[in-house]
């Protein structure tokens, strides 16, 4: 396992659609880093970056205390799962497992032995090791790729959308799975995903692009729970983002409502975001309540999801827990916001 270092690469080639501008980035030994952003981004661009697939038009990429950015990508010691990935079609899964080994030159008893533990790290059976790709499912391919990029003890393992053509229960029992094997082997992992809740569950750290340009790195919780812009936020799924039209010493305006303002500097354009679980409705008008009307009510397994509107005309999104008296669409609700409920986020330039 190995550190990575990424020092603001920068890809504009024409023929590459998506362009990666100015990406500075360490990921830590051992870690499980995910890289997350709308599609069209940048983010496979700047993973063929670092594999070597493509050459930066700036920028240097390290692995370890090597500087591989002239090197091609059979001599950066880097695993490589694609979406679709990539398996010899006329090979059964032990042979695909070990041909990366034979490339290298290892002894057939020993390539064969350590493919067969691979297998079982990803837990493949005996008879699922003799079968060609297209007798597999798409999980056991996923496994077998999984296996062959980690059999020849990568420094880095870079993983491109590796649970985009599974249907969602086996993208979330391989996700726990992908975590487990990632801790048994301890090879610094960059995985690139569109999925917000993927990302959320298994990464160590993430890192949120847009446009080209890295966004927010942080944990899971520091990027979910202090998104750096709107555009963060927004990304992360948060529905209750208003952007603040007046800045007063002793109060703020959004969303059409009159609030106390929070503590630290804020300017018009930076956003409001409220947490939906933190939002309170009642069926009586009170001080600093808030007319709106229920337009939607979702049955979310532990509490309700409620779509209200405001008279302002802001919908905002609020959480109700079981067994409270029921709303339905069409209740007139007053809403209360707590200081709990209240974060800023920075309208940076983007």
């Amino acid at each position: 396992m190995a550190s990575v270092r990424l020092e603001n690469l920068k890809c504009s080639f024409s023929g590459v659609p998506q362009a990666v501008d100015d990406v500075s980035l360490e990921l830590f030994s051992g870690e499980l880093f995910c890289l997350l952003g709308p599609s069209g981004c940048g983010k496979s661009t700047l993973l063929r970056l670092i594999g070597g697939y493509l050459a930066p038009e700036a920028g240097r990429v390290w692995i370890g205390d090597a500087d591989v950015t002239a090197q091609p990508p059979e001599l950066r010691n880097t695993g490589m799962v694609f979406q679709n990935y990539a398996l010899f079609p006329h090979l059964n899964a032990l042979e695909n497992v070990a041909f990366g080994l034979k490339v290298k030159g290892v002894r057939k008893s020993e390539r064969i032995a350590k493919a067969e533990e691979m297998l079982d790290w990803v837990g493949l059976t005996a008879d699922e090791r003799r079968r060609r790709p297209s007798q597999l499912s798409g999980g056991q391919q996923q496994r077998v790729a999984l296996a062959r990029a980690l059999a020849f003890g990568p420094n880095l393992l870079m993983l491109d959308e590796p649970f985009a053509n599974l249907d969602r229960l086996l993208r979330e029992r391989l996700r726990e799975e992908l975590k487990q094997v990632q801790r048994r082997s301890q090879t610094t992992t960059i995985l690139v995903t569109h999925d917000r809740e993927e990302a959320l569950a298994l990464g160590d750290r993430i890192g949120v692009m847009h446009r080209g340009r890295l966004l927010q790195v942080g944990s899971p919780e520091e990027v979910y729970r202090s998104p750096a812009s709107s555009t963060v936020a927004d990304f992360l799924g948060h529905r209750n983002l208003f952007e603040i039209t007046k800045v007063e010493p002793d109060r703020i305006e959004a969303a059409g409502a009159i609030l106390p303002k929070p503590s630290g500097a804020i300017v018009p354009r930076d956003h409001l975001l409220l947490w939906p679980n933190q939002l309170k409705l009642h069926r009586e008008r009170g001080t600093e309540r808030f007319e709106g009307t229920v337009t939607q009510s979702q049955f979310a397994g532990t509490h309700l999801v409620l779509t209200v509107t405001l008279r302002s005309g802001a919908t905002l999104e609020a959480w109700r827990e079981l067994g409270q008296d029921s709303l339905a669409s069409g209740d007139t609700v007053w809403v209360e916001i707590p200081a709990a409920a209240v974060s800023v986020v920075k309208q940076a330039d983007e």
